[in-house]
């Protein structure tokens, strides 16, 4: 099959740091895959791709109208008809679904997250399948958006490397490093971690020269959160050193990994960190209900934010053995889960049940 994959930019995020990994894989199939970005954005994406040695196309050089970014992106597909538009990301799907509606072209669409924008839900019905990045997604996909269940599919977008480097375990009397990856985004709620690791450091005076939070990324949020670790005197505590392409050697220097999402699908950063045997602190949301598991993988920052943090924190700096013990406990589990060959077979399942579809569609004609 000829593949367009369609996404909305190329801007730092798990959705499309992803995409080496799934063209790559559908190119192995035996597919034909171009990459095609509606906008650039801060195109952290585009550095992974270049190193994977990979293409793409944008079809505006910045954020520009529905009709503008439809229109160009048709001009595209009248020089290069695909056989299937694969949509990641609310813009990219909303282009692509329309795109597929004007052409008769079918439309596969990613979903990454349990939460939607109300005009991928009156959408809906305009992808012929949809593929939730983890169980979780998967799930909302059938029960919140209502989508019938044989248009539902699973493509976990994790799978793990043996090969990784590994952290060094805390040996508790360094400076503790915790440390977190992701977009400069509301939804992960790093505003709310400085605020509940200030209020910690309030109380715990003693442990403000033993502890340093490292958030990777950059996002929208970047200058507000600056602000509030300047608000709350974090800034030798606290650090926003920016985008960096450079995770895996950055996780090896960390002792513990954090995250405080609102909601979440997959989360590459915190399976990406298990990888690296580190133990995890995050909220029950998305995939990671399943990934941390309190007392195994890491620590579950359950009800309010400041209380559960300090409370994790004052039972990591009482237990230090514990951590290196769960972060070996994480890469065990993410090497068993997410490996290679389970991630190759659910993109090899997707594309029978899409060859199933077309089938069925080119013979009923």
């Amino acid at each position: 099959m000829k593949i367009h994959y369609l996404v909305t930019s190329l801007e730092t995020g798990g959705a499309e740091f992803a995409i080496p990994d799934i063209v790559r894989t559908l190119q192995n199939l035996g597919h034909e895959v171009s990459i095609i970005a509606c906008e650039p954005r801060d195109m952290g994406a585009a550095v992974r791709l270049t190193e994977a040695g990979m293409t793409w196309r944008l079809l505006a050089n910045k954020r520009r109208s529905l009709p503008v970014i439809l229109g160009a992106y048709m001009i595209r597909v009248r020089a290069d008809r695909p056989d299937v538009i694969w949509t990641s990301l609310s813009w990219g799907t909303r282009i692509g679904q329309w795109a597929g509606r004007l052409t008769g072209i079918p439309v596969v669409s990613f979903k990454h997250s349990a939460s939607v924008r109300r005009y991928t839900y009156r959408m809906r019905g305009m992808s012929r399948l949809w593929i939730g990045d983890s169980q979780t997604v998967v799930r909302f996909l059938r029960d919140e958006m209502h989508i019938p269940p044989e248009q539902v599919m699973a493509w976990p977008f994790f799978q793990s490397n043996p090969h990784a480097p590994q952290a060094t375990g805390w040996d508790g009397k360094s400076v503790l490093q915790l440390a977190s990856v992701g977009r400069l985004h509301e939804v992960k709620n790093y505003a709310g971690l400085i605020d509940a690791l200030a209020l910690f450091l309030n109380s715990h005076p003693q442990f403000a020269s033993r502890i340093r939070l490292t958030i990777l990324g950059d996002g929208p949020e970047r200058q507000a959160l600056q602000d509030k670790i300047d608000q709350h005197g974090l800034s030798d505590v606290v650090s926003l050193p920016g985008f960096s392409p450079e995770v895996a050697d950055f996780l090896t220097r960390q002792h513990v990994y954090i995250q405080t999402s609102r909601y979440e699908g997959m989360c590459i950063a915190v399976h990406e960190a298990m990888n690296a045997a580190l133990p995890v602190i995050a909220t029950p949301v998305g995939e990671l209900r399943d990934a941390v598991k309190n007392g195994e993988t890491g620590y579950v920052l359950e009800g309010e934010l400041s209380q559960a943090l300090a409370s994790t924190l004052e039972r990591i700096f009482a237990n230090p053995a514990e951590l290196q013990q769960f972060g070996q406990q994480a890469r065990r589990y993410v090497l068993s889960t997410f490996s290679p060959e389970r991630y190759t077979r659910s993109a090899t399942l997707v594309l029978d049940r899409l060859n199933d579809k077309l089938h069925y569609q080119t013979s009923s004609q």
